[in-house]
């Protein structure tokens, strides 16, 4: 007996387009309940909350967009974003829900390594053909476009490429449980019984950020949350999260977000 087809559906395609510097702040929105969005990062770095969960996106990255989720992203201000988006519809893989290419529990996100060159190469391939526009492009485009798929399926079937080392995985989760404590580089690396060095060294490599930067990237999320969805005062949501002064606080908050904490209050309610 053959194996049963990667594909339950060949994915329809509907647009793509380039990621551009001049626009850090690409995507805040859920998603649209018919289409998978695919975005790959060819340069630069973003921060990105997907279902409240931050992570970094960086140069070599795919991340996947399925559909009813929810997800900002931005660019790093040191580091601008470059890449291409692409949409598809009726996107169904054997053993996932449908439009999602991982696990509905897992982050969407894939760190390419060797494959970085074929895939930019292939979403290169099908923007040139959706700009030219030359007879038979859409069949060029469905061909590519199921090949990407494929790739990329095989991909997360032979390897974990979302998946993070044993000590980055054991130092992000603990600092996602506890980020509400007072937490120092070395407390965490002797969580896990590497030097402060190593940590910090791995974990910037893995996760885009140094083990502290992510720790208040949880912080300022969890602050965001709050201002949102409660009647908090600013000092009150300050001590929540860790930090004894406020104003300390407000400074961190607007340099992270742009906004002080009652301003961004105010929008977002």
């Amino acid at each position: 007996m053959g194996k049963s087809s990667v594909l339950l559906n060949t994915p329809q395609f509907i647009s793509i387009k380039e990621i551009s510097e001049i626009s850090p702040n690409w995507i805040k929105k859920y998603s649209d309940p018919n289409y998978t969005e695919i975005v790959y990062i060819q340069q630069g770095c973003g921060e990105f909350i997907y279902e409240e969960k931050p992570f970094i996106g960086q140069e070599g990255d795919l991340i996947f967009i399925p559909p009813f989720s929810h997800i900002e992203g931005k660019s790093c201000t040191d580091d601008p974003l470059k890449g291409i988006y692409i949409c598809v519809s009726n996107l169904h893989i054997n053993g996932n829900d449908k439009g999602c290419l991982t696990h509905s529990n897992d982050l969407p996100i894939i760190h390419l390594q060797d494959e970085k060159k074929e895939i930019d190469n292939y979403l290169k391939d099908i923007l040139w053909e959706y700009r030219t526009k030359h007879d038979g492009y859409q069949d060029v485009i469905s061909s590519i476009l199921q090949a990407v798929i494929i790739k990329i399926t095989r991909l997360l079937k032979d390897s974990d490429h979302h998946s993070f080392s044993p000590v980055c995985l054991e130092v992000k989760k603990y600092i996602e449980e506890n980020f509400r404590q007072e937490l120092t580089l070395n407390d965490l690396a002797n969580l896990v019984y590497v030097s402060p060095y190593h940590l910090a060294h791995v974990f910037k490599e893995e996760v885009g950020m140094p083990p502290i930067q992510y720790l208040i990237l949880c912080r300022i999320e969890e602050a965001k949350r709050l201002l949102m969805h409660s009647n908090l005062s600013v000092k009150e949501i300050a001590a929540i999260i860790g930090y004894a002064n406020p104003n300390y606080f407000n400074l961190l908050f607007k340099k992270m977000t742009g906004n002080p904490p009652g301003k961004f209050r105010k929008i977002k309610t």
